[in-house]
């Protein structure tokens, strides 16, 4: 009898355990101002624009990291608040996102992986810069921590996830930044400065090496990378990078014309437009 009793005893606290299981299935999906993604002590005291940014810091951008300095501290309180318009979804962003304020865009280099998960595409994020550094690698607009390579060679490179924590939080509110479209216009020389790290479309372009069996990128080649040049445009204005590690590497070259949209990133005297998923190259009908 006393068995029986215990039975009916459990089999209730289960009943009640599964329920308020349940329960928390059905909750609502908290935004990331509520999960306390980041540091939500961080205050918009001194919000500027992305452009007005790069206009503060534009002679360390410019300045080529072998040629002299080539970023600054932030030593003022200063954020930008901008929208999270590339990620590492697919592995082919490494350790960097790009944002865009409507003025401008820029990239953050992390050293973190699965940044995806935190702040999807679209995330708007506030980012309190005192303390980071400003400059460029390979002339790209960029915020960091300064790194210095086997050559005793410094430019700013990626913070730890851990300082990154401290430099940003979501603003629980999601928003759409639409690409613009690219045209032979946009030279280096006119707007290196304008159009680094923005979202951008190419269309109705094709791959010079589409034959159906070349790949975006060499999977399980290791570290490195595939540049893959345009059929409409001159390979010195504006070429695809792919990562090995993407993972649509492997994948073959669509053979016909597409639109590509990316974030396109400025190396040196060179475009890269570099795109975020198999989904941002879209077959022309």
């Amino acid at each position: 009898m006393k068995t029986l009793k215990y039975i009916m005893i459990m089999a209730m606290a289960c009943s009640v355990n599964m329920a308020c299981m349940n329960s928390n299935w059905d909750e609502p999906e908290l935004t990331p101002e509520q999960a306390g993604i980041g540091n939500n002590a961080i205050q918009e005291t001194n919000v500027v624009s992305i452009a007005d940014l790069k206009t503060k810091f534009k002679d360390y951008i410019n300045t080529d990291y072998r040629d002299g300095n080539s970023f600054a501290q932030v030593t003022e309180d200063m954020q930008i608040k901008a929208v999270v318009t590339g990620n590492d979804v697919q592995g082919n962003l490494y350790n960097e996102i790009a944002v865009d304020d409507g003025t401008g865009a820029i990239i953050i280099a992390i050293a973190q992986g699965g940044i995806y998960g935190q702040l999807p595409i679209g995330t708007e994020i506030v980012v309190d810069l005192k303390g980071l550094y400003v400059g460029n690698y390979g002339k790209q607009a960029e915020i960091g921590t300064p790194y210095t390579n086997s050559r005793g060679q410094t430019y700013v490179s990626r913070m730890t996830r851990f300082m990154w924590a401290q430099h940003f939080k979501a603003t629980g509110t999601n928003k759409i930044i639409e690409p613009i479209v690219f045209d032979e216009s946009m030279t280096i020389s006119k707007y290196g400065n304008v159009y680094d790290g923005k979202l951008v479309t190419l269309k109705n372009v094709s791959f010079k090496s589409a034959d159906g069996k070349a790949t975006y990128a060499y999977a399980g080649g290791g570290p490195g990378s595939k540049q893959v040049y345009f059929n409409e445009y001159n390979s010195k204005l504006i070429m695809l990078y792919t990562s090995n590690f993407a993972k649509f590497a492997a994948n073959p070259l669509p053979t016909g014309k597409v639109n590509v949209t990316g974030i396109m990133k400025r190396f040196n005297n060179t475009w890269e437009i570099i795109i975020r998923t198999l989904d941002d190259v879209e077959e022309v009908k």
